[in-house]
């Protein structure tokens, strides 16, 4: 029997963007310009954590818990990318302005491996063309300023593919409103 509703969703692979903070943000469905950047694509699962362990209060009066409140809050963005140049993975490094061209021969370029000790500091767009729930549209996780705050650790594969580990945490944007300041999921809904 045929039927029209799909049993599972495929979103693909994201793109990763990042701009210097308060870059505008593109439409949902258009390719970021500006000075947006695209790092490369993604490989395998990718993930958008929300933290925020909730704390509870108890008092004499009661047996359980009579408030509870969320003291913290994070946004963490993790993903693996492939297909990256050195620019990008000097991005990612926080080398960026170190990348050393030499014209040969052979053409060469170098970036150092050390980071230094205050990261730089980034908006992202974790863009896919089949994030939404209400199709196969488009949607995007924009983080309006963040760093990252991982290890990178780079993987070389049997087939000659290199990726990238990254994780991408979000600080609190003042400029944007209240709720917005970790940023915010938009999807196209037709």
């Amino acid at each position: 029997m045929a039927s029209t509703k799909p049993f599972e969703r495929l979103t693909g692979v994201c793109d990763i963007y990042v701009a210097p903070v308060g870059e505008t943000v593109t439409a949902v469905n258009a390719t970021p310009g500006g000075n947006w950047v695209k790092l490369g694509a993604t490989d395998g699962a990718q993930s958008i954590q929300s933290m925020g362990k909730l704390t509870y209060f108890n008092d004499n009066d009661h047996q359980g818990p009579v408030k509870a409140v969320r003291p913290t809050e994070e946004q963490i963005v993790k993903f693996t990318l492939v297909g990256l140049t050195l620019e990008h993975y000097a991005r990612i490094m926080d080398t960026v302005s170190d990348v050393v061209a030499a014209a040969g021969p052979p053409a060469t370029k170098k970036v150092p491996l050390k980071r230094g000790s205050i990261p730089s500091e980034y908006a992202l767009l974790f863009k896919g063309s089949a994030m939404s729930p209400y199709g196969a549209y488009p949607g995007q996780y924009v983080i309006p300023r963040g760093v990252v705050d991982n290890e990178p650790i780079s993987t070389f594969a049997r087939d000659g593919s290199p990726a990238l580990e990254c994780e991408f945490h979000a600080l609190e944007d003042d400029t944007q409103v209240e709720a917005d300041r970790l940023g915010w999921l938009i999807v196209q809904t037709t």
